[in-house]
């Protein structure tokens, strides 16, 4: 590396990827053992590959080598990651002392950085001193309220936190839009002073507020409950108001003190006919957790046919369950029949089929498989090869010409590089990234 890097050009090409790597591309390269193009690209100046090599660097030396021309440059990014670095090697005073300029000048990320490291070092009173006049951001005064938990300030950093609110209920209101939501902090910091009473009140009173559910209000109110014994008070609030995050917090509960039937019963009674997909997935994951694996099968067999809306994050569980009892060919007819009846691309199918033969260790079945469909799509072909790791499925796509992506964006040249990569093709992956994302973009007719 040459000259002196100029912090502005940095924030630019660290938005547009001009000259640089994209990350997701620097992690392939780095994956697939191509670490002399990372190499070259981090010795071009290239802040993707240069932190890549870094994370993976034996040699801690080495790894800060790689990032001081950054460092050097004063640019903020750099200087957060080589403290992220420092912290991790228990080097936590020297982290501290790099993050300490930025953040007295106003720096928001390093102070939020600076913030855990000082209470790792028990200097509690600068925490305060640092974040308590920033309470009025929700990202410090959460990270307040975290790193100072056990140190005795809980009333002080209440009295520090914005008054209770959840914060503008409707978008369109007159007024001042940086109200934010602080009854979560407010009863936090009730519970750990021991007023556990007031944190529930708090909370009920702040479940349905001006028409709106806050879940994670309902959420955190059935955790305290659970957590102080109160399972009257838990039973009740699942029968009143506290939907799906009460009942699973008295299940959870329930399961605790060794009363796996009971808890079973209750997730039962509550999923109802056709069972709600995510009572039923909470039941049938409590039921594998006690070796009830067929029982968890049934229920959650009709979930995906009853449900509506995407029924991936069941269908996927449902057919794993069966591939673990050995029925892999019970999933895919699951899979088959289910796409049948309520239809779906191809794609969508392959996927599905896809991930059980890749739960089951068996690649050359997903080549079968997309061999028999014919031509597909190249996001179809991309997101097999990331379920499949390592595989090059060759086969080729339906709308690649060339070995180009067509749509002309930047997310398209991205996916067609992260592709070259796997298929043992780097050169051709940063060529193609350097024609499509260096310089000024332009948009061409073909791609409207």
């Amino acid at each position: 590396m040459g000259a002196r890097l100029d912090p502005v050009d940095l924030d630019r090409r660290h938005r547009t990827y001009d000259g640089w790597i994209p990350p997701t591309v620097a992690a392939l390269l780095l994956e697939y053992g191509h670490l002399g193009v990372l190499r070259d690209q981090a010795d071009a100046g290239d802040w993707f590959c240069a932190h890549r090599l870094a994370r993976a660097a034996a040699d801690r030396g080495e790894a800060l080598a790689l990032l001081e021309p950054f460092v050097a440059a004063g640019w903020m990014p750099a200087l957060r990651t080589v403290a992220g670095l420092l912290a991790e090697w228990d080097r936590v005073d020297e982290a501290v002392a790099l993050l300490g300029g930025p953040a007295g000048s106003g720096d928001r990320r390093a102070a939020l950085q600076l913030a855990p490291l000082l209470a790792r070092l028990g200097r509690i009173d600068e925490v305060v001193a640092l974040l308590g006049p920033r309470a009025a951001d929700q990202a410090s005064a959460e990270t307040l309220v975290e790193v100072t938990a056990g140190h005795g300030r809980d009333a002080e950093i209440a009295a520090l936190l914005p008054a209770v609110g959840v914060g503008a209920t409707d978008p369109f209101e007159r007024g001042s839009s940086d109200a934010w939501n602080t009854v979560p902090l407010h009863a936090t910091l009730l519970e750990r002073q021991g007023r556990v009473d007031g944190a529930a009140d708090l909370l009920r009173r702040h479940v349905h507020v001006d028409g709106v559910m806050y879940a994670d209000h309902a959420q955190q109110l059935a955790g305290l409950l659970a957590r102080h014994g109160r399972e009257a008070g838990l039973r009740a609030f699942a029968a009143d108001g506290g939907e799906e995050y009460a009942l699973f917090a008295l299940a959870d509960h329930l399961e605790a003190r060794h009363r796996v039937d009971e808890a079973v019963e209750t997730l039962r009674r509550a999923a109802g006919v056709p069972a709600g997909p995510h009572v039923a997935l909470h039941l049938a994951e409590l039921l594998v957790r006690h070796g009830r694996r067929a029982e968890a099968i049934e229920v959650l067999r009709p979930v995906p046919h009853t449900m509506g809306g995407d029924p991936e994050w069941i269908l996927r569980p449902l057919c794993r369950l069966l591939a673990d009892e050995g029925r892999p060919d019970e999933a895919l007819a699951y899979i088959d029949d289910f796409y049948a009846r309520h239809g779906g691309t191809a794609g969508e199918r392959l996927r599905e089929r896809a991930e059980v033969h890749a739960h089951c260790g068996r690649p050359g079945e997903v080549v079968a498989d997309l061999r028999a469909a014919g031509p597909v799509t190249r996001y179809v072909v991309e997101a097999l090869e990331e379920l499949l790791p390592g595989h090059d499925l060759g086969i080729g796509c339906a709308d690649d010409l060339d070995g180009e992506a067509l749509d002309g964006t930047s997310a398209g040249a991205i996916a067609r590089a992260e592709r070259l990569v796997r298929r043992g093709e780097p050169e051709r992956a940063v060529a193609l990234l350097r024609d499509r994302l260096d310089g000024p973009k332009v948009l061409r007719r073909e791609h409207l």
